[in-house]
């Protein structure tokens, strides 16, 4: 009897730490979602290969990849393919391919292809977080307030060191989560404040890095404090 208790639990085991931490049921129908908007885009770029049409939805969807890559999913698979995703639909870094028609229509079919893969793998841990509800799970709310933290913890370091080219580094990295949180908000709902936060904190870093002296550039780094700070408090309502 104590060996097929002991054979249960090691089969029991893996799901058991599977379900200590995963995406929410909210965030994965998201991704859910976004990959059937790929897929549509995509598709009707391959059956109409246009090259100017095919730049631009190879750049619209490099967005949506994008968007799904900044979450930084639990569900493995889902976070492969965005990021193929992402290295198929950046048409001007693939050395690999040529820049005619063809090439841009083969780049289409396998982001296409990357879009359904992520649709799949999606639905699976959706599926598995609903069988298994997770003991902690990432939610809007963790994702938004997490980029709002590295911000703030960027700015407060760049601050303190009293260094411009220390600053300058640590401004740079803000920037790039201020910008990762633009991207993000204008794909969800009710998320405009956000959006607009995060729009002004990359205007402020911008002042800061143009900044002619210490003085200067600490007002417009407080700045920007600011908009960290409202993104973490408005960052319950997108959805």
């Amino acid at each position: 009897m104590k060996y097929i208790c002991l054979i249960a639990c090691v089969l029991w085991s893996p799901l058991r730490a599977n379900a200590q931490e995963n995406d929410s049921p909210e965030v994965l129908e998201w991704v859910l979602k976004t990959a059937n908007v790929l897929e549509e885009r995509l598709n009707n770029a391959v059956l109409l290969p246009d090259p100017a049409n095919l730049l631009i939805k190879l750049s619209e969807s490099y967005e949506d990849f994008d968007a799904v890559a900044l979450i930084g999913l639990y569900c493995p698979e889902a976070r492969k393919s965005a990021e193929l995703g992402k290295t198929y639909c950046n048409w001007l870094n693939t050395p690999t391919h040529g820049k005619d028609v063809n090439a841009l229509i083969a780049l289409a079919q396998d982001a296409r292809s990357q879009a359904f893969k992520m649709h799949d793998a999606a639905d699976k841990c959706l599926a598995s977080a609903k069988q298994y509800p997770p003991n902690s799970s990432f939610t809007w709310v963790d994702i938004i307030r997490t980029n709002a933290e590295f911000i703030e913890h960027d700015l407060n370091d760049g601050e303190a060191s009293q260094n411009m080219h220390i600053l300058s580094q640590k401004v740079e990295y803000a920037k790039h989560i201020f910008h990762d949180t633009q991207i993000l908000s204008a794909r969800l709902n009710n998320c405009d404040k956000i959006y607009d936060a995060a729009t002004e904190g990359l205007n402020f870093c911008t002042e800061i890095l143009a900044a002619p002296n210490w003085a200067t550039a600490k007002v417009h780094l407080q700045k920007a404090l600011e908009q960290s700070l409202k993104i973490k408090e408005w960052a319950g309502a997108c959805r």
